[in-house]
């Protein structure tokens, strides 16, 4: 379990499942998740690379599962790690993001010696782009067209962090 100011995360159980399929599902969501695995397609025989993503459930401070995030050391090298995260819509504007975010990189930093932590992030979201700046992210590029979104492409912003710029 990571600990933060608001949150506490924790490995995703059972329990947590249907809680957090219903919140993937409600619109105002489902229009920013953008969780792939694209690195893990190919070959998957004898693959000692393959590094699969992790999940964790995001408790607030009553106890409420408020979401989760994800984190999966890159397969093409070694301590990059790429994040994601996803908050219930009536749990947004509360710091839930930023806390968890802070939490998850400062484990990926610090326990298991990250040098780098990336994401993508839909253009449109302000929302997460603002939290992600807050965290210290940058902007480092753009993937133009790169999701199909109801019927309509829409571009990623490439954010990364490095270890020397995270200041917790």
């Amino acid at each position: 379990m990571l600990k933060g100011e608001k949150v506490y995360l924790r490995l995703l159980e059972k329990k947590d499942i249907r809680i957090l399929y219903t919140m993937c599902n409600d619109e105002k969501v489902k229009r920013y998740n953008t969780i792939s695995d694209e690195n893990n397609k190919g070959n998957l025989q004898n693959d000692d690379r393959l590094k699969l993503r992790k999940a964790l459930s995001i408790i607030n401070e009553k106890g409420v599962l408020v979401g989760f995030i994800t984190y999966k050391e890159s397969s093409y090298c070694e301590n990059v790690y790429s994040i994601g995260i996803t908050i219930g819509s009536r749990f947004w504007n509360r710091g839930y993001g930023q806390d968890s975010i802070k939490t998850l990189i400062k484990y990926l930093f610090y326990e298991l010696k990250a040098i780098r932590v990336e994401l993508e992030v839909i253009e449109s979201n302000a929302r997460a782009i603002s939290c992600y700046k807050k965290c210290g992210f940058v902007e480092e590029g753009l993937k133009r067209n790169k999701l199909c979104i109801d019927e309509k492409y829409v571009n990623t912003i490439i954010m990364g962090i490095l270890k020397d710029e995270f200041i917790e």
